[in-house]
């Protein structure tokens, strides 16, 4: 089940503890969306939404201590997935994170010939572990975004509640991941962590 962090925004400063945010500062944050997605306002608004519903949220799930007991849930072999995480990696530095392994997942154009692959990457050693063809698609950069690259690998239908939800780029993540477990088998995969 995919669990939604939710719970008033935190502030992740480089040399202090992160601490949720405060008034003024969410107050600056909001004025900065909308200068930056001024034209983009699809995602304006869903980062807004977004917003409004984690300050008005009942439960406050978005702090450290929840996030590393939601991860070690389980007897399993914890690693964390995420789709080109270097941001991603940075955040959960920030939050005290760095126990877990993290896998990057990204869809790159190695020869400049529109032919993409999937590659998994051990984020912390930048080892690439895996590799799969997917075939080509005609765009002018060489990165593939998710939505590109899953719509290559997979012709199900998700259910989407609404455009640039978190949980569909979990949707997707997984998607992608599960495509190469299927090539690739879990036990091939996990020996490298």
């Amino acid at each position: 089940k995919i669990r939604k962090l939710e719970g008033r925004p935190l502030l992740l400063p480089v040399n202090e503890e992160p601490r949720p945010m405060k008034d003024r500062e969410l107050q600056v944050d909001i004025k900065e969306i909308k200068r930056v997605f001024r034209c983009k306002t699809e995602l304006r608004d869903a980062c807004l939404d977004q917003l409004n519903k984690s300050l008005n949220t009942t439960r406050n799930n978005l702090t450290p201590g929840y996030i590393e007991s939601y991860i070690l849930k389980g007897n399993k072999e914890n690693v964390i997935v995420v789709w080109n995480g270097h941001s991603d990696k940075s955040i959960l530095h920030r939050l005290d994170l760095t126990q877990f392994p993290i896998l990057n997942i990204t869809c790159y154009d190695k020869l400049f010939n529109k032919n993409f692959t999937i590659q998994f990457e051990k984020l912390n050693t930048k080892e690439i572990i895996y590799e799969a063809d997917i075939g080509t698609f005609n765009k002018s950069g060489r990165l593939l975004n998710l939505v590109e690259t899953h719509d290559m690998i997979c012709k199900k239908k998700h259910k989407i509640t609404y455009a640039h939800d978190p949980t569909v780029d979990v949707k997707y993540t997984k998607c992608i991941f599960d495509f190469v477990i299927r090539k690739q088998r879990y036990e091939n995969l996990i020996k490298h962590f």
